[in-house]
């Protein structure tokens, strides 16, 4: 069975779950690029991927034209062009996680929807408009089969699609056997590292997290933040605390392991809505895979998960839980959340769906 996969987002900088699966089961994965970091850089990625041509590289990125706008002309258009794709390459099924630009109906091959995120709210602040939410409910109902990242989303799935799983984040537990502290390379031996590793929008709360860093810091810690985008919104965040903070900026995805062995304690600032308290955060397995303590804001979902070493804080309690918080030893057996138990289940369900 040849499968392609179709990222929501196809940053390969972090852990992108629909990649690590893609590369799991030996699959093939479109490769698609937009830059929303400001008006001209959207039009110009938008002009760019329209102009794609069609093919295969390093034998698994599939690259094709794109189109963004309008939305309803963009997705018959992409649709269209998937399905020549799919025939030209003899793919037997569509394992889809972009939920804006294909039209599941559309699809002349089985889809399996892996719903990464909770978008069945309007939340403007993801992208997720009344129109699109519409939308999103209406492929989730013509899908084979839904996969959903947290069991709480899948409950929320099933009414629209009874056939649903839930297949949770993975860790690739041998690259994080192999990493090293990199505290003496960034001149920072024998401090407390607190850090934030992956995605640095607003709603994951990394501006809350440091000026809680700012109130508690002295000469006998640090903060670093690994990750990074072109919004204005980051710009200003780092123009804002770029003397307490270490910005690291986007590393290697072979080096992360380093960074996250670097930290004593690991934060998740997030957000408190519908969206975050249904997402499971890949950073909270790695933290802990890494050996740090982690700092979460009340996740719902990651409430239910009982890690021993994560501790819930209000985002206003953050300044007092990073004084108080030390990197102690804990027991936890990390290998049933690895990507490649995780893949298995995946693959049997598609299989079991198409």
């Amino acid at each position: 069975m040849k499968t392609l996969f179709v990222p929501h987002l196809p940053n390969r900088h972090f852990i992108n779950r629909v990649y690590e699966f893609a590369v799991a089961t030996d699959s093939l994965f479109l490769d698609w690029y937009i830059d929303n970091s400001s008006l001209y850089e959207k039009i110009k990625s938008q002009f760019v991927s329209f102009f794609r041509k069609i093919g295969i590289k390093e034998n698994r990125f599939v690259t094709m034209p794109l189109l963004f706008r309008p939305e309803g002309s963009a997705v018959r258009f992409n649709t269209a062009l998937l399905n020549y794709v799919l025939k030209k390459y003899d793919i037997d099924a569509v394992v889809l996680s972009q939920a804006w630009m294909f039209d599941v109906e559309g699809i002349e091959v089985p889809v399996v929807y892996d719903l990464v995120d909770d978008w069945l709210e309007v939340n403007e602040a993801i992208g997720v408009t009344p129109k699109r939410l519409e939308k999103i409910r209406k492929d989730l109902r013509y899908s084979r089969g839904v996969v959903t990242v947290t069991s709480s989303l899948e409950e929320k799935v099933k009414p629209l699609n009874p056939n649903t799983i839930t297949v949770e984040n993975g860790v690739y537990i041998d690259r994080f056997a192999n990493a090293r502290s990199l505290k003496r390379e960034l001149g920072l031996e024998k401090k407390k590292i607190f850090g934030y590793i992956g995605g640095v929008d607003e709603w994951t709360g990394i501006a809350k997290a440091c000026e809680a860093y700012r109130q508690i810091k002295d000469e006998t810690n640090a903060m670093i933040v690994v990750g990074e985008n072109k919004s204005a919104f980051f710009r200003n965040l780092k123009e804002r605390y770029g003397k307490d903070v270490l910005f690291v900026g986007q590393v290697a995805p072979q080096k992360v392991p380093d960074y996250f062995a670097t930290l004593d304690v690991g934060l998740i600032p997030f957000e408190l809505n519908a969206f975050t308290h249904n997402a499971y955060p890949i950073k909270a397995i790695e933290y802990g895979l890494a050996g740090a303590q982690v700092i979460s804001t009340p996740l719902d979902y990651l409430r239910q998960k009982h890690f021993p070493f994560v501790r819930f804080y209000p985002i206003e309690a953050f300044a007092q839980a990073m004084k108080e918080t030390e990197k102690t030893a804990f027991d936890f057996d990390f290998s049933a959340l690895s990507w490649d138990a995780q893949a298995r289940k995946l693959i049997r369900f598609i299989k079991e769906s198409i």
